[in-house]
Protein backbone atom coordinates (compact mmCIF):
# COMPACT_ATOMS: atom_id res chain seq x y z
CA UNK A 1 0.00 0.00 0.00
CA UNK A 2 1.36 3.42 -0.95
CA UNK A 3 0.99 6.33 1.43
CA UNK A 4 0.15 9.81 0.13
CA UNK A 5 2.88 12.43 0.51
CA UNK A 6 3.38 16.03 -0.59
CA UNK A 7 6.20 16.46 -3.11
CA UNK A 8 7.60 19.79 -4.28
CA UNK A 9 8.99 20.02 -7.81
CA UNK A 10 10.25 23.46 -8.71
CA UNK A 11 7.58 25.91 -7.56
CA UNK A 12 4.75 23.34 -7.67
CA UNK A 13 3.41 21.10 -4.91
CA UNK A 14 1.94 17.71 -5.75
CA UNK A 15 0.07 15.01 -3.83
CA UNK A 16 1.69 11.74 -4.85
CA UNK A 17 1.65 8.10 -3.83
CA UNK A 18 4.99 7.07 -2.23
CA UNK A 19 5.42 3.62 -3.79
CA UNK A 20 8.09 1.33 -2.33
CA UNK A 21 8.84 -2.36 -2.75
CA UNK A 22 6.18 -4.33 -4.58
CA UNK A 23 3.82 -1.35 -4.67
CA UNK A 24 6.32 0.39 -6.96
CA UNK A 25 5.45 -2.20 -9.61
CA UNK A 26 1.88 -0.93 -9.63
CA UNK A 27 2.50 2.83 -9.54
CA UNK A 28 -0.47 4.44 -11.32
CA UNK A 29 -1.84 1.26 -12.93
CA UNK A 30 -5.63 1.06 -12.55
CA UNK A 31 -5.53 4.38 -10.68
CA UNK A 32 -8.69 6.47 -10.42
CA UNK A 33 -7.66 8.45 -7.35
CA UNK A 34 -7.32 12.21 -7.12
CA UNK A 35 -3.55 12.13 -6.52
CA UNK A 36 -1.30 13.99 -8.94
CA UNK A 37 1.11 11.11 -9.44
CA UNK A 38 3.44 8.58 -7.85
CA UNK A 39 7.02 8.54 -6.56
CA UNK A 40 8.54 5.24 -7.67
CA UNK A 41 11.64 4.00 -5.84
CA UNK A 42 13.21 2.69 -9.06
CA UNK A 43 14.79 4.14 -12.20
CA UNK A 44 12.61 2.34 -14.74
CA UNK A 45 8.85 2.09 -15.36
CA UNK A 46 6.41 0.66 -17.87
CA UNK A 47 2.84 1.71 -18.60
CA UNK A 48 0.37 -1.21 -18.82
CA UNK A 49 -3.12 -0.37 -17.55
CA UNK A 50 -2.22 3.29 -16.94
CA UNK A 51 -5.05 5.59 -18.03
CA UNK A 52 -3.16 8.89 -18.45
CA UNK A 53 -0.19 10.27 -20.32
CA UNK A 54 2.51 10.92 -17.73
CA UNK A 55 5.34 13.37 -17.34
CA UNK A 56 8.22 11.36 -15.89
CA UNK A 57 10.87 13.10 -13.82
CA UNK A 58 13.88 10.90 -13.19
CA UNK A 59 15.53 11.96 -9.93
CA UNK A 60 18.97 11.28 -8.48
CA UNK A 61 19.60 10.32 -4.83
CA UNK A 62 19.38 14.01 -3.84
CA UNK A 63 15.98 14.29 -5.54
CA UNK A 64 17.37 16.50 -8.32
CA UNK A 65 15.85 16.06 -11.79
CA UNK A 66 18.29 14.36 -14.17
CA UNK A 67 15.82 13.89 -17.04
CA UNK A 68 12.19 14.50 -18.01
CA UNK A 69 10.30 12.25 -20.42
CA UNK A 70 6.70 12.11 -21.70
CA UNK A 71 5.19 8.62 -21.41
CA UNK A 72 2.08 7.29 -23.10
CA UNK A 73 -0.04 4.35 -21.90
CA UNK A 74 0.37 0.97 -23.56
CA UNK A 75 -2.24 0.07 -26.16
CA UNK A 76 -2.62 -2.77 -28.64
CA UNK A 77 -0.15 -0.89 -30.85
CA UNK A 78 3.29 -2.51 -30.34
CA UNK A 79 4.96 0.91 -30.72
CA UNK A 80 3.62 1.75 -27.24
CA UNK A 81 5.15 -1.37 -25.62
CA UNK A 82 8.20 0.16 -24.04
CA UNK A 83 9.87 0.92 -20.76
CA UNK A 84 11.09 4.34 -19.70
CA UNK A 85 14.33 4.53 -17.75
CA UNK A 86 17.39 6.53 -16.82
CA UNK A 87 20.48 4.77 -15.47
CA UNK A 88 21.59 7.88 -13.51
CA UNK A 89 18.30 8.07 -11.59
CA UNK A 90 17.35 6.51 -8.27
CA UNK A 91 13.66 7.51 -8.41
CA UNK A 92 10.98 8.22 -10.98
CA UNK A 93 8.32 10.80 -10.22
CA UNK A 94 5.23 10.10 -12.34
CA UNK A 95 2.93 13.11 -12.72
CA UNK A 96 -0.33 12.91 -14.66
CA UNK A 97 0.30 15.16 -17.67
CA UNK A 98 -2.82 17.27 -17.20
CA UNK A 99 -1.62 18.14 -13.66
CA UNK A 100 1.74 19.63 -14.66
Amino acid sequence: MCKIIKFRLGSRNFRVKDCRGLSSLRGLMFDDSDVDGALIHANSIWMPFVKHDLDLFFLDKKMKVVEKQRAVPMTLDPRTWKTYSNSKAKYCLEIKSERF
